[in-house]
């Protein structure tokens, strides 16, 4: 058995003998110990059995009486059956265990009760998955040596469960029953077990926890130490929940605190009361997640996700392994989830990169066009060079020449460059040298537009806020805006990226403008990546000072910060100027196009 038994498929018979006639001590502690009993078997953190199916017979007339009980719980029960029995121990001459009733002694053994009757009623008449047989009596362990605990005994049948049998002492042994306790030195440390919890015990106590706890305590105690057999797996019947807890750390003291405001309404107070819902609230143990969700329908969201964190803070901080185990395991589930997501980016991050690689593959080849047509007019400029310079010469021969000749007449090199496809060529050679400067235009708007391809810009973030100013800085330069600074003594100022992209370089350039007369003062600036100083300097000397920026960059940076001082401060240097135009990161190509 792995969990605690159905509360309506049970049943359980508690015996005790109290009073004796004047051979028997009597056992006032023995009403006491029904008393505990019941109370816990019918609790929530045990069997839960109704009332009417816990049986307390205290001091019982007759065997038969027991056997009748004893005979009606077994046929009903049909998952579990404990029957209990405290009072004297008799053994017979051949040391058969007999249960002494109000009037047996040694002498009149037939007035008890033969624990061979009681076993067989629990072996052979009921058909319970497990079994559970509990012996507070002097020579109860006798009981371990019949039916229920040989091989030949109820558990070696098929279909059942487990059966289990525990003695308050050993075979040549006597119970105790101390002096002014409440209960049998036996059932008393039984009941502190089930109802305070083993420390270190597990989440539910079976058979095997409990008596292994018994035994150590009531061994320290130097009492009679208990017995034990069990067969077909019962050792592992459930008798309760471990009530036990440790100490709360300052983690879960924390998350009860907060559970105790978050039960203020009346819907949470319901859920506090179910089950170990005082228990979380006291810090005894940590509320698993399923209790915070369940109360979430009655909380704001904010105060829901601060009883997760604080909750997973305790879990995680809990000497108890089973409690950090679920830490654990709820980390392993949010690792998964945060892997899987990483998968879907990464897969998204390779398309839009080999999109990328795509566009610029072809922008090479439209580069690669252009720089062709612009060598073939550079070509033809020079043909054009060379013509001109012989229509040069040509008009000097022909002004040499002209003084003999009639105004109307031509020289040869004259009407050669005047008429003919000569003349032609050079015109289409001035025409196709005009074209130059259109087609330079066309190409130097595309580098500009190539260079700015994959820029971020950078915004705001925290620190001292700059007065900003939108607008082109310069052509091929990348849009964004000129943040401006008037610094009195040092600023510091972050950025973040506008999105996140793949970029490589940081771009930008910083401009420092000091008053007349403040040129001997100094000027430091820095730049950090991440927190990473990356770019540094000091100027001075001059009222103006332009600083380029551009850094390659291990990785996408989430924080930019740019800081500036200087040591002014008196006279008329009140105060300088910073500006930094454009910042961005961008991503380079590396195409070269010359």
């Amino acid at each position: 058995m792995t969990g605690l038994p159905d509360p309506g498929a049970s049943r359980a018979v508690l015996i005790g003998v109290s009073k004796y006639n004047e051979h028997l001590t009597p056992l006032g502690a023995v009403a006491k110990n029904l008393d505990g009993l019941k109370e816990f078997l019918t609790g929530p953190d045990s069997w839960s059995l109704h009332p009417d199916h816990c049986v307390v017979m205290h001091n019982p007339k007759s065997a038969a009486d027991v056997l009748d009980v004893v005979h009606t719980a077994s046929t009903e029960a049909t998952d579990a059956l404990l029957v209990y029995f405290a009072g004297h121990g008799l053994l017979s001459p051949a040391t058969d265990l007999y249960l002494a009733l109000t009037d047996s002694h040694a002498g009149r053994l037939f007035r008890a009760l033969d624990y061979d009757h009681l076993r067989y009623q629990v072996a052979e008449e009921c058909a319970a998955r497990s079994r559970v047989v509990i012996l507070d009596c002097c020579y109860s362990a006798r009981a371990l040596h019949g039916y229920m605990g040989t091989p030949v005994e109820l558990a070696d049948c098929g279909g059942i469960d487990g059966t289990y049998v525990m003695t308050a002492s050993s075979e040549t042994k006597r119970a105790m029953a101390p002096k002014g306790e409440d209960y049998t030195a036996f059932t008393g440390a039984l009941l502190t077990a089930l109802t305070k919890g083993v420390p270190d015990g597990p989440e539910l106590l079976d058979t095997e926890s409990i008596y292994r706890h018994l035994r150590r305590q009531l061994q320290a105690a130097r009492r009679p130490v208990p017995q034990q057999r069990a067969r077909n797996e019962g050792h592992r019947i459930v008798l309760g929940r471990n009530r036990w807890s440790p100490a709360p750390g300052p983690e879960a003291e924390a998350y009860a605190a907060e559970l105790r405001i978050a039960a203020t309404s009346a819907a949470a107070q319901s859920i506090m009361q179910e089950g170990d819902g005082g228990r979380y609230l006291r810090g005894e143990r940590v509320a698993p997640r399923e209790f915070v969700d369940a109360l979430a329908d009655s909380l704001p969201p904010d105060q829901s996700e601060r009883l997760h964190t604080l909750r997973r803070a305790a879990q995680r901080a809990s000497p108890d392994a089973a409690t950090q185990l679920l830490y654990w395991l709820e980390e392993v589930t949010l690792l998964q989830r945060r892997m899987a997501h990483a998968g879907r980016y990464s897969h998204r991050i390779e398309a839009e990169l080999a999109a990328a690689q795509e566009r610029a593959r072809l922008l090479h080849q439209e580069v690669t066009v252009l720089r062709q047509q612009v060598r073939l007019l550079l070509d033809e400029r020079t043909d054009a060079d060379k013509a001109e310079e012989l229509v040069s010469v040509a008009a000097v021969s022909e002004a040499a020449e002209h003084k003999g000749r009639p105004a109307h007449a031509k020289g040869p090199a004259a009407a050669a460059f005047s008429n003919g496809p000569e003349k032609r060529g050079i015109g289409a050679s001035a025409a196709l040298v005009a074209g130059i400067p259109a087609v330079l235009g066309v190409l130097f708007l595309v580098i500009a537009w190539l260079s700015s391809t994959g820029s971020v810009s950078l915004t705001y973030d925290s620190g001292r806020k700059p007065a900003s100013v939108e607008g082109m800085v310069r052509p091929g330069a990348g849009e964004g805006p000129h943040y401006i600074w008037d610094v009195a003594e040092s600023v510091k100022s972050v950025f973040r990226p506008s999105e996140d992209d793949g970029v490589d370089q940081l771009l930008g350039d910083l401009t420092v403008a000091v008053p007349q007369g403040c040129t001997d003062r100094t000027v430091e600036w820095e730049i950090a990546l991440d927190g990473k100083k990356v770019s540094h300097g000091s100027l001075t000397g001059k009222t103006e000072h332009q600083v380029p920026i551009e850094r390659d960059l291990e990785q996408p940076p989430k924080r930019i910060t740019i800081e500036a001082s200087w040591d002014g401060l008196g006279g008329a240097c009140e105060s300088f100027g910073l500006v930094w135009t454009a910042p961005r990161l961008s991503e380079s190509f590396g195409l070269a196009l010359w």
